[in-house]
């Protein structure tokens, strides 16, 4: 085959991948927005999209500086808004291959205000990263002290519609507590990721039961799944995006055996066991007039103002 025959190929091949990604964005984004009873088998590991969705509007999607093909394409990560300029995520996000070389602020953006991967929509955010607070302990290999913040160079608009800051789980959750993992992750162990943002339910597992399916299990873990529905789980492109029990913000999503495996659960930073470090990297770092204006939003909102 000559030089000219195979560019040739190549550019019929990759027209045909992103028409069939574009299709795949479309068919998914049409698929109707149904209760979570319904039995959505052909979603992510049992996922569902509810007729009201009140819990992505705390997600925000994390991605490359560009996209390649079109907007959206470069997604690799979810985070959740727990300030106005910073994003809560995973520290395995934030690095790149085996030898966890860190990203560069430059090297990302976020992404706020759309439930949607692939669309612009009036409320899309698209905001640059200041710089990035990796935990200084965080083990690439065995997946401890999962966790990172995002600081943003400018504030998030929060119009509590499309964007809101969630509020940290403080307390211990106990085992079989219902929760919620929200993100645009893969339908399936290399499967294609959706447009329309997903919603998965999963209860929280005893933590000896998490132990005994894996040799990484440390402090500042804990796990989730349906024992009677294994499919439930999260997915690649979920990672980093949050664990929702309480309508707080309780586990990052951090690393698994495959997606809905049978037998195995997902895997999650626990972030009641990160609190102090959260407020002292995230929370203590801003200015002070951002620091006033934060504690006297928080006030509102607990009293309903």
């Amino acid at each position: 085959m000559c030089f000219c025959q195979k560019i040739l190929v190549s550019i019929i091949f990759i027209s045909l991948l992103r028409l069939e990604t574009n299709l795949c964005a479309k068919n998914n984004s049409k698929l109707a927005i149904g209760d979570k009873s319904v039995n959505y088998n052909f979603l992510i590991t049992g996922g569902y999209r509810p007729k009201k969705d009140s819990l992505s509007k705390y997600v925000v999607s994390i991605r490359g500086k560009y996209y390649q093909y079109f907007f959206g394409d470069d997604h690799f990560c979810g985070g959740s808004i727990i300030a106005p300029k910073i994003i809560l995520t995973a520290a395995h996000c934030l690095v790149v291959g085996t030898n966890a070389i860190p990203l560069n602020p430059s090297d990302i953006s976020v992404v706020a205000g759309t439930p949607r991967r692939l669309l612009i929509t009036e409320t899309t955010q698209v905001l640059k990263v200041d710089k990035i607070k990796r935990h200084e302990f965080y083990n690439p290999a065995d997946f401890h002290n999962d966790i990172a913040l995002i600081f943003l160079t400018k504030n998030i608009y929060e119009d509590g519609v499309s964007t809101q800051r969630i509020g940290l789980q403080t307390k211990i959750v106990s085992p079989q507590i219902i929760c919620t993992v929200v993100g645009w992750g893969r339908l399936f162990v290399n499967g294609p990721s959706p447009d329309l943002i997903l919603h998965v339910d999963v209860y929280i597992l005893p933590s000896d039961y998490c132990n005994s399916k894996t040799d990484n299990f440390a402090f500042g873990m804990m796990c989730a799944g349906d024992e009677n529905d294994y499919e439930r789980d999260a997915c690649s492109g979920d990672s980093g995006g949050p664990l929702i029990c309480d309508e707080k913000v309780t586990g990052i999503v951090s690393f698994g055996y495959g997606c809905g495996e049978p037998g195995y659960p997902g895997y999650y930073t626990n972030v009641t066991s990160y609190i102090d470090w959260i407020r002292k990297n995230g929370f203590s770092q801003l200015k002070p007039e951002n620091l006033i204006l934060l504690i006297m939003l928080q006030i509102c909102i607990v009293k309903g103002v």
